[in-house]
C-alpha cells in the first residue's frame, strides 16, 4: 500500500532532513540522494523516498532510516560476494588534500612560466 497524506506521516522538508541526517550533509546532497541516489558497490543505484506537495519536497525519518539501512545492506552483499568470490575489494579512491591541490597549482604555474604563458 502507497503512503499517503492521511497516514499522517511526519513529513520533513530535506534541509531539516540534512540537520537529522549522520553526517550533516547539505540539503542539497539529500536532494541529491532523492533524484539521482546513490550508485552501491553491487551497481544498484538506491534514492531516497521522498514526495513532492507543490513546489515542495518532503521525506520522513523513517525513509532516511530506510535508504541508510539500504546502502548497507547493497555494501553487506558486495563484500560477502567479494570473500565468495577470493577477492579484496580495492578502497575507494582518495581525494587529494589541500597540500596535494596546492602543489599541483605551484606545478602548473611553474610551467605555464616555463612556457612564457
Amino acid at each position: 500500500m502507497h503512503d499517503t497524506l492521511s497516514n499522517k506521516k511526519k513529513y520533513i522538508r530535506l534541509g531539516q532532513a540534512a540537520r537529522i541526517a549522520p553526517g550533516r550533509p547539505s540539503a542539497n546532497c539529500i536532494w541529491r540522494w532523492c533524484r539521482k541516489g546513490i550508485l552501491s558497490r553491487t551497481g544498484q543505484r538506491i534514492r531516497l523516498q521522498h514526495i513532492r506537495i507543490g513546489g515542495k519536497i518532503f521525506t520522513t525519518g523513517g525513509w532516511l532510516d530506510e535508504f541508510g539501512k539500504s546502502l548497507a545492506a547493497a555494501d553487506a552483499e558486495y563484500f560477502d560476494q567479494a570473500e565468495q568470490e577470493g577477492f579484496t575489494p580495492s578502497p575507494r579512491p582518495r581525494t587529494r588534500g589541500e597540500k596535494e591541490r596546492q602543489a599541483s597549482i605551484e606545478r602548473a604555474e611553474r610551467d605555464l612560466e616555463e612556457a612564457g604563458v
